[in-house]
């Protein structure tokens, strides 16, 4: 993995060149959704924790599970700001370029396994993204018993806080598209599925 991995974080980089996932996504709305805003989450993380070398050693998944632990006047900046660079961290590795990944045969069967057949899954996650309302995300996760599932979180919130195995994260954030799409979510959802790195959503399965 790119990037410090606990504080001071940094941002980790783009797997690809900015333009790389044009013109599903072009390269305004990536570089301002990585520069700008995934690296906000990482600058306002360190700056929370500055005060709390306590806390310097644990990653990122640390920090969302162990909240209950956490010192109550930061807890709340804490879970929002490791969420959203914790979000953004995966959304950007789950893309690539169009073409560049497909979903393998055996992580097929998988899919089916929960959904019937990958139509479906896609389908379903379309339509979760499609009912946020306001900003948030549906996220492909995974359970202990390795059933897959689809959820809708708000704001900066995380399957690692139930206990989920996180897979893909949609990211219906207005900032994730509103330059290209404006107020157009389901032009961008189609697009983004274009666009999934199939093969690192597998390796989360794994993970």
């Amino acid at each position: 993995m790119n990037g410090a991995e606990h504080y001071p974080f940094t941002p980790r980089p783009l797997p690809y060149p900015a333009n790389a996932l044009c013109p599903w996504l072009n390269t305004n709305t990536v570089k301002i959704h990585h520069d700008s805003h995934y690296a906000g989450y990482i600058k306002k993380l360190n700056d929370t924790l500055k005060n709390y070398p306590q806390l310097h050693h644990l990653p990122i998944e640390a920090l969302l599970i162990k909240q209950a632990f956490l010192p109550e006047a930061v807890r709340t900046d804490i879970r929002r700001f490791a969420g959203g660079a914790f979000n953004h961290q995966l959304y950007f590795e789950c893309l690539t370029p169009a073409k560049c990944s497909k979903i393998s045969p055996e992580f097929e069967k998988i899919i089916c396994s929960s959904f019937g057949n990958v139509n479906t899954m896609i389908s379903n996650l379309k339509s979760a993204a499609m009912s946020v309302f306001g900003s948030g995300y549906a996220y492909l996760t995974s359970d202990m018993s390795g059933k897959m599932q689809i959820i809708i979180l708000y704001n900066q919130e995380t399957p690692v806080e139930q206990r989920l195995n996180p897979l893909l994260p949609i990211d219906v954030w207005e900032h994730a598209y509103y330059l290209q799409y404006q107020n157009h979510r389901e032009r961008y959802l189609n697009s983004i599925m274009k666009i999934i790195n199939w093969k690192a959503v597998e390796k989360n399965y794994y993970s």
